[in-house]
Protein backbone atom coordinates (compact mmCIF):
# COMPACT_ATOMS: atom_id res chain seq x y z
CA UNK A 1 0.00 0.00 0.00
CA UNK A 2 1.26 3.73 -0.86
CA UNK A 3 0.87 5.89 2.09
CA UNK A 4 -0.26 9.29 1.75
CA UNK A 5 3.43 10.52 2.35
CA UNK A 6 4.67 8.54 -0.79
CA UNK A 7 5.94 5.87 1.50
CA UNK A 8 5.22 1.85 0.63
CA UNK A 9 4.48 -0.62 2.90
CA UNK A 10 3.24 -4.28 3.83
CA UNK A 11 -0.17 -4.41 5.31
CA UNK A 12 -3.40 -6.47 6.13
CA UNK A 13 -6.18 -4.41 5.58
CA UNK A 14 -6.45 -0.97 3.99
CA UNK A 15 -8.85 0.86 5.85
CA UNK A 16 -7.31 -0.31 9.26
CA UNK A 17 -4.38 0.96 7.60
CA UNK A 18 -5.25 4.44 7.18
CA UNK A 19 -6.76 4.46 10.34
CA UNK A 20 -2.99 4.07 12.05
CA UNK A 21 -1.21 6.00 9.73
CA UNK A 22 -3.76 8.82 10.33
CA UNK A 23 -3.29 8.77 14.09
CA UNK A 24 0.67 7.39 14.10
CA UNK A 25 2.25 9.92 11.36
CA UNK A 26 -0.41 12.67 10.28
CA UNK A 27 -1.47 13.29 14.21
CA UNK A 28 1.28 12.21 15.83
CA UNK A 29 -0.76 10.67 18.27
CA UNK A 30 2.68 9.13 20.11
CA UNK A 31 4.63 12.29 20.33
CA UNK A 32 2.80 15.17 21.71
CA UNK A 33 2.91 16.63 25.14
CA UNK A 34 6.47 17.63 24.58
CA UNK A 35 8.23 14.16 24.33
CA UNK A 36 10.60 13.79 21.36
CA UNK A 37 13.38 11.74 20.23
CA UNK A 38 16.87 11.79 19.44
CA UNK A 39 19.45 10.70 17.16
CA UNK A 40 20.61 8.02 19.55
CA UNK A 41 17.21 7.14 20.92
CA UNK A 42 16.23 3.68 21.79
CA UNK A 43 12.31 3.20 21.25
CA UNK A 44 10.62 0.01 22.55
CA UNK A 45 7.28 -0.64 20.50
CA UNK A 46 5.14 -2.58 22.05
CA UNK A 47 2.19 -3.93 20.08
CA UNK A 48 3.90 -2.84 16.86
CA UNK A 49 1.43 -4.36 14.22
CA UNK A 50 2.89 -3.63 10.51
CA UNK A 51 5.34 -0.72 12.05
CA UNK A 52 3.65 2.49 11.26
CA UNK A 53 4.96 3.64 14.89
CA UNK A 54 8.52 2.27 14.18
CA UNK A 55 8.37 3.61 10.24
CA UNK A 56 7.31 6.82 12.07
CA UNK A 57 9.99 7.19 14.13
CA UNK A 58 12.35 6.50 12.35
CA UNK A 59 11.24 8.67 9.24
CA UNK A 60 11.31 11.42 12.43
CA UNK A 61 14.78 10.60 13.17
CA UNK A 62 17.20 8.51 11.19
CA UNK A 63 19.14 6.54 13.34
CA UNK A 64 17.53 5.46 16.32
CA UNK A 65 17.26 1.64 17.28
CA UNK A 66 13.84 0.61 17.82
CA UNK A 67 13.18 -2.74 19.20
CA UNK A 68 9.52 -3.87 17.88
CA UNK A 69 7.33 -6.32 19.67
CA UNK A 70 4.38 -8.06 17.89
CA UNK A 71 3.07 -11.43 18.70
CA UNK A 72 0.43 -12.53 15.83
CA UNK A 73 2.41 -14.59 13.24
CA UNK A 74 0.70 -12.92 10.12
CA UNK A 75 1.05 -8.92 11.36
CA UNK A 76 4.54 -10.04 12.11
CA UNK A 77 5.16 -11.19 9.05
CA UNK A 78 4.60 -7.79 7.66
CA UNK A 79 6.43 -5.42 10.65
CA UNK A 80 9.53 -7.56 9.49
CA UNK A 81 9.53 -6.96 5.93
CA UNK A 82 8.34 -3.40 6.62
CA UNK A 83 11.46 -2.58 8.71
CA UNK A 84 13.95 -4.39 6.41
CA UNK A 85 12.60 -2.39 3.39
CA UNK A 86 12.85 0.69 4.75
CA UNK A 87 16.61 -0.11 6.33
CA UNK A 88 15.05 0.31 10.35
CA UNK A 89 17.62 0.17 12.62
CA UNK A 90 15.52 -2.29 13.99
CA UNK A 91 15.15 -5.85 16.09
CA UNK A 92 11.95 -7.22 15.36
CA UNK A 93 10.61 -9.89 18.12
CA UNK A 94 7.64 -12.40 17.22
CA UNK A 95 6.73 -12.25 21.26
CA UNK A 96 4.45 -10.22 23.07
CA UNK A 97 6.07 -8.54 26.89
CA UNK A 98 4.02 -8.76 29.95
CA UNK A 99 5.00 -9.14 34.01
CA UNK A 100 6.72 -12.79 33.51
CA UNK A 101 7.96 -14.87 30.80
CA UNK A 102 5.53 -17.85 29.63
CA UNK A 103 2.83 -18.73 27.05
CA UNK A 104 -0.71 -17.63 27.09
CA UNK A 105 -3.35 -17.84 25.00
CA UNK A 106 -3.94 -14.58 22.03
CA UNK A 107 -7.20 -13.75 20.30
CA UNK A 108 -6.39 -12.73 16.87
CA UNK A 109 -8.88 -10.77 14.88
CA UNK A 110 -7.74 -10.92 10.91
CA UNK A 111 -10.40 -8.42 9.71
CA UNK A 112 -9.39 -6.11 13.09
CA UNK A 113 -5.76 -7.15 13.85
CA UNK A 114 -5.36 -3.89 15.78
CA UNK A 115 -7.57 -5.42 18.37
CA UNK A 116 -6.07 -8.53 18.80
CA UNK A 117 -5.10 -9.10 22.61
CA UNK A 118 -4.51 -11.60 25.61
CA UNK A 119 -7.86 -9.93 26.88
CA UNK A 120 -10.04 -10.46 23.97
CA UNK A 121 -13.59 -10.05 24.44
CA UNK A 122 -15.16 -10.02 20.60
CA UNK A 123 -18.31 -8.62 21.97
CA UNK A 124 -17.06 -6.05 24.25
CA UNK A 125 -14.51 -5.13 21.44
CA UNK A 126 -17.69 -4.98 18.80
CA UNK A 127 -19.00 -2.21 21.17
CA UNK A 128 -16.04 -0.09 20.66
CA UNK A 129 -15.74 -0.40 17.09
CA UNK A 130 -19.39 0.38 17.01
CA UNK A 131 -18.97 3.59 19.32
CA UNK A 132 -15.60 4.64 16.97
CA UNK A 133 -17.79 4.46 13.95
CA UNK A 134 -20.68 6.15 15.48
CA UNK A 135 -18.22 9.23 16.51
CA UNK A 136 -16.70 8.91 12.81
CA UNK A 137 -20.42 10.19 11.52
CA UNK A 138 -21.65 7.13 10.27
CA UNK A 139 -25.43 6.01 10.77
CA UNK A 140 -26.72 3.22 12.40
CA UNK A 141 -27.23 1.35 9.28
CA UNK A 142 -23.47 1.95 8.36
CA UNK A 143 -22.38 0.99 11.92
CA UNK A 144 -24.16 -1.81 11.45
CA UNK A 145 -22.99 -2.91 8.17
CA UNK A 146 -19.19 -1.86 9.01
CA UNK A 147 -18.79 -3.62 12.00
CA UNK A 148 -20.58 -6.81 11.48
CA UNK A 149 -18.24 -9.87 11.41
CA UNK A 150 -15.03 -8.02 12.14
CA UNK A 151 -14.23 -9.81 15.01
CA UNK A 152 -14.15 -13.15 14.50
CA UNK A 153 -11.14 -14.83 16.03
CA UNK A 154 -8.19 -16.87 15.51
CA UNK A 155 -6.53 -18.13 18.94
CA UNK A 156 -2.62 -19.38 19.03
CA UNK A 157 0.21 -19.53 21.58
CA UNK A 158 1.80 -16.63 22.53
CA UNK A 159 5.14 -16.45 23.42
CA UNK A 160 5.86 -13.60 26.88
CA UNK A 161 8.77 -11.96 27.89
CA UNK A 162 9.64 -9.02 29.97
CA UNK A 163 11.11 -5.75 29.70
CA UNK A 164 13.75 -6.43 31.91
CA UNK A 165 14.60 -9.90 29.93
CA UNK A 166 14.92 -8.12 27.00
CA UNK A 167 17.28 -4.88 28.67
CA UNK A 168 19.78 -7.73 30.09
CA UNK A 169 20.00 -9.53 26.75
CA UNK A 170 20.60 -6.71 24.36
CA UNK A 171 22.56 -4.51 27.05
CA UNK A 172 20.38 -2.00 26.94
CA UNK A 173 21.38 1.51 29.14
CA UNK A 174 18.55 3.25 28.45
CA UNK A 175 14.86 3.43 26.94
CA UNK A 176 14.47 7.06 25.12
CA UNK A 177 10.51 6.15 24.60
CA UNK A 178 8.76 3.44 25.53
CA UNK A 179 5.80 3.17 23.55
CA UNK A 180 2.48 0.61 24.23
CA UNK A 181 -0.53 -0.33 23.06
CA UNK A 182 -1.72 -3.72 23.48
CA UNK A 183 -4.89 -3.91 24.23
CA UNK A 184 -5.59 -4.34 27.60
CA UNK A 185 -2.44 -5.87 28.66
CA UNK A 186 -0.28 -2.32 29.49
CA UNK A 187 -0.10 -2.91 33.36
CA UNK A 188 1.57 -6.21 32.69
CA UNK A 189 4.19 -4.90 30.29
CA UNK A 190 5.00 -2.04 32.75
CA UNK A 191 5.29 -4.74 35.57
CA UNK A 192 7.81 -6.46 33.85
CA UNK A 193 10.31 -3.39 33.96
CA UNK A 194 12.85 -4.20 36.61
CA UNK A 195 12.72 -1.83 39.64
CA UNK A 196 15.91 -0.53 39.25
CA UNK A 197 15.70 0.81 35.64
CA UNK A 198 12.97 2.80 35.99
CA UNK A 199 15.10 5.59 35.89
CA UNK A 200 17.06 4.93 32.59
CA UNK A 201 12.99 5.28 30.90
CA UNK A 202 13.18 8.98 29.66
CA UNK A 203 9.57 8.81 28.22
CA UNK A 204 6.02 6.64 28.21
CA UNK A 205 3.47 6.70 25.08
CA UNK A 206 0.55 4.66 26.01
CA UNK A 207 -2.67 3.80 24.93
CA UNK A 208 -4.62 2.08 27.88
CA UNK A 209 -7.61 0.97 28.34
CA UNK A 210 -9.14 2.60 32.09
CA UNK A 211 -10.36 -0.58 33.72
CA UNK A 212 -11.09 -0.73 37.13
CA UNK A 213 -9.42 2.71 37.97
CA UNK A 214 -6.19 2.08 35.92
CA UNK A 215 -5.69 5.17 34.91
CA UNK A 216 -5.91 7.25 37.99
CA UNK A 217 -3.53 4.34 39.64
CA UNK A 218 -1.10 4.85 36.44
CA UNK A 219 -0.87 8.16 36.70
CA UNK A 220 0.07 8.37 40.32
CA UNK A 221 2.20 5.78 39.81
CA UNK A 222 4.56 7.28 37.17
CA UNK A 223 4.16 10.46 39.65
CA UNK A 224 5.86 9.29 41.86
CA UNK A 225 8.69 7.99 40.10
CA UNK A 226 9.29 11.44 38.89
CA UNK A 227 7.66 11.80 35.89
CA UNK A 228 5.36 14.66 33.85
CA UNK A 229 2.13 12.89 33.33
CA UNK A 230 -0.92 14.00 30.58
CA UNK A 231 -3.83 12.26 29.03
CA UNK A 232 -5.68 12.54 26.50
CA UNK A 233 -8.71 10.80 24.72
CA UNK A 234 -9.55 11.01 21.08
CA UNK A 235 -12.58 12.12 19.72
CA UNK A 236 -13.34 9.55 18.04
CA UNK A 237 -13.35 7.35 21.41
CA UNK A 238 -15.53 9.18 23.25
CA UNK A 239 -17.65 7.45 25.29
CA UNK A 240 -14.79 4.00 25.41
CA UNK A 241 -12.55 3.75 28.16
CA UNK A 242 -9.59 4.59 25.71
CA UNK A 243 -6.86 6.72 26.86
CA UNK A 244 -3.48 8.19 25.77
CA UNK A 245 -1.02 8.73 28.68
CA UNK A 246 1.77 10.52 28.17
CA UNK A 247 5.41 10.48 30.73
CA UNK A 248 8.29 12.14 30.58
CA UNK A 249 11.14 13.09 33.22
CA UNK A 250 10.81 16.51 34.82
Amino acid sequence: MRLPNGQTIEQLNPGETSLMYRNIVASRSYLRHGLTLRSDSTVFDVGANVGIASLFFHWECPGIRVFAFEPAAPVFEALSQNLADHHVNAVACDYGLSSRPGTLALTYYPDTTAMSSLYADPDDDARLTRIFLKNSGFDDSDVADLSASRHGTVVSQCRLRTVAEVVDEYGIEEIDLLKVNVEKAESDVLAGVAEGFWPRIRQLSIQLHDLDGRLESLRRDLARRGYRVAVDQDPLLTGTEIYELFASRT
